[in-house]
């Protein structure tokens, strides 16, 4: 009998229900009508209502989206129609990412996810184009036209009329992480890297919080595919959704992090978190890990080493100089620095050796000793800084290593100051010339000029910073002026004079810092 009480119910539910199929009938003739009349309006302006409207329309909604799912589980299937399209109006980014994104279908989850003005806000181009460049990464076979009209569409988002207004539609947080995913789709994964990373860096009134905790989830999924672990649990701690939850979790088990998660934990979020059949593997491998220790790992054999007699000094010196250049990247030392140059200093001061260049130098007709000492020198001290650059030893691990050292040192400087001059110097003449850029290139170009500086003040030190920032500073200052003021990017012009200022302030430049103080607070 309760059953039979309950299946009545429902039945009158889906009745009441389908008297509400009129109003829809009707909202839709309506919309129709408005769509005529301003044919520039979103859709779902038009159909759901603007300003203060909205909310009401949602309550009335949310209920009647509510009623259809009763009926469809009493087995009343033409709810499904109504139900579909209603759903993609009350949540229309949760069907993108959920259904439209895994399926790769880029066309479908652009539209949809532009109905999506809440998740996505005042970039909701960006978000589209967001969720068209995903859903293209997913594709199974993805189509070269569909590309060609991905990209197209990440082009617009930061250029070109607004569907509401003739104003030029600015770059955002979401246009860049579109950009971001559609360089990774097409096999840029180091360009794909520097967008998502720069997501970061914009104001949060310029970047959706979605656009940020899809950054974060793809940077450290890529960092978890290169064994970078201390990265994962970096992004992890920002936060971003499940998967980065679990991404988190198991890097905080291999790094042996306290307080590391217990295997009941690790696996609960396995269940929480999507790709499960993907990450299982990970899960199994952090949870083999002992606990509280990082896993081991193999010894790298060093490169093999001749024995060099008592007292050779030149053997020496070229056994260690040979040895460092065929280390991997990344595994020079400040020990092996200090070993290489107190053993070349030992060498170019020695007077016994000196002595021996004389004698060849007489032999071979050669002018002298520091004829042939100057080109050695110099040549050990090139093959030093490419070691430096190519490793990326901090300054702090070779700096006050003796003369060859410190001669190499001032080489480098000098290189990475001539290089990052050079770049100021394009940006200033392309922006005096007035040459545009669409505006994903003119972030490129910024991002890659950032990273170009911050890279060599980290193997300069802060010497080469105090010299390169004042150039740095009055180019790319005048470059983020013209496209706050003329190109109207004021997002991107915002996240540069925030660079800017957060440099000036750590060189404690109190003018420059005051300079863009005001530019920032400009807004975006």
């Amino acid at each position: 009998m309760a059953g039979r009480a309950v299946g009545a119910r429902l039945e009158g539910a889906v009745s009441w229900g389908a008297a509400l199929c009129i109003a829809i009938a009707l909202r839709a003739i309506g919309v129709a009508v408005a769509r005529k009349a301003r044919p520039e309006a979103p859709w779902r302006e038009l159909v759901l209502g603007s300003g203060s409207w909205r909310i009401p329309m949602t309550i009335v909604l949310v209920p009647f989206a509510f009623v259809l799912a009763l009926g469809l589980a009493v087995g009343q299937l033409w709810c499904a129609l109504l139900l579909a399209p209603l759903a993609l109006f009350i949540a229309p980014w949760l069907v993108a990412r959920g259904v439209l994104i895994p399926l790769g279908l880029p066309r479908a989850a652009y539209f949809v996810a532009w109905l999506s003005d809440w998740t996505w806000r005042a970039d909701r181009r960006g978000g589209a184009a967001l969720a068209a460049a995903w859903a293209l990464c997913r594709a199974r076979r993805p189509d070269a036209a569909v590309e060609a009209w991905v990209g197209e569409r990440i082009e617009r988002a930061g250029a070109g009329p607004a569907p509401s207004s003739t104003s030029a539609v600015p770059l955002r947080g979401a246009g860049i992480a579109a950009g971001a995913m559609l360089a990774a789709h097409r096999g840029d994964v180091e360009g794909a890297r520097a967008l998502f990373d720069s997501v970061a860096g914009l104001d949060e009134r310029a970047c959706p919080r979605e656009a940020r905790r899809v950054a974060a989830g793809w940077l450290a999924a890529e960092a978890a595919s290169r064994g970078d672990w201390p990265a994962v649990l970096e992004r992890a701690r920002e936060g971003g959704g499940r998967a980065l939850s679990l991404l988190g979790a198991v890097a905080a088990r291999l790094l042996g992090e306290a307080p590391a998660p217990g295997a009941l934990e690790l696996w609960l979020r396995w269940l929480a978190a999507p790709h499960r059949r993907a990450t299982l593997a990970l899960v199994r491998r952090a949870l083999a890990a002992s606990e509280g220790a990082p896993p081991p790992q193999p010894e790298e054999p060093e490169p093999c080493a001749a024995k060099v007699a008592e007292g050779d000094l030149w053997s020496r010196a070229v056994l260690l100089h040979a040895t460092m250049l065929l280390r991997p990247r990344g595994k020079v030392s400040g020990d092996d620095l200090r070993r290489l140059g107190g053993a070349w200093d030992a060498a170019l001061d020695d007077e016994r050796a000196q002595a021996e260049l004389r004698e060849r130098a007489q032999l071979l007709g050669a002018s002298g000793a520091q004829a042939a000492l100057g080109p050695l020198s110099r040549a050990v001290e090139e093959d030093l800084a490419a070691a430096l650059r190519a490793a990326r030893v901090p300054r702090e691990a070779w700096d006050d290593l003796g003369g060859t050292i410190g001669r190499t040192r001032r080489r480098l400087r000098d290189e990475l100051l001539s290089e990052v001059e050079l770049a100021c110097d394009a940006l200033r003449r392309r922006v005096d010339e007035k040459r545009e850029l669409p505006a994903l290139s003119e972030w490129r170009e910024w991002i890659s000029l950032r990273a170009q500086y911050e890279a060599a003040a980290a193997l300069a030190g802060a010497e080469f910073r105090r010299l390169a920032f004042p150039k740095v500073h009055a180019d790319v200052c005048h470059a983020a002026v013209w496209l706050f003021n003329a190109r109207k990017e004021r997002a991107i012009a915002n996240a540069m004079f925030r660079w800017l200022l957060a440099e000036a302030e750590a060189l404690e430049d109190a003018r420059l810092a005051g300079l863009q103080r005001g530019n920032v607070g400009c807004g975006v």
